[in-house]
């Protein structure tokens, strides 16, 4: 099992999720996890990663992308 948990996350919901969860996110320390759950709500997902970007680098915010739950 614990190779297969490489493999296995959580989807983000950007509203809902607790900072544990947004540190599964590239780039998201508990520091930024605060910052970003201070921020909320987010009207959508694109306005959440466009505060992610504001805290990440470019690369890491491009990647957080695949991590969110549908809307």
């Amino acid at each position: 099992v614990a190779e297969w948990e490489q493999y296995v996350y959580v989807p983000v919901s950007p509203n809902d999720s607790d900072a544990e969860t947004l540190m599964q996110l590239p780039g998201v320390d508990e520091t930024i996890a605060s910052a970003l759950t201070s921020g909320r709500p987010y009207a959508n997902n694109e306005a959440f990663l466009t505060a992610l970007a504001a805290q990440v680098s470019a690369q890491d915010a491009a990647l957080a992308s695949c991590y969110l739950a549908s809307e």
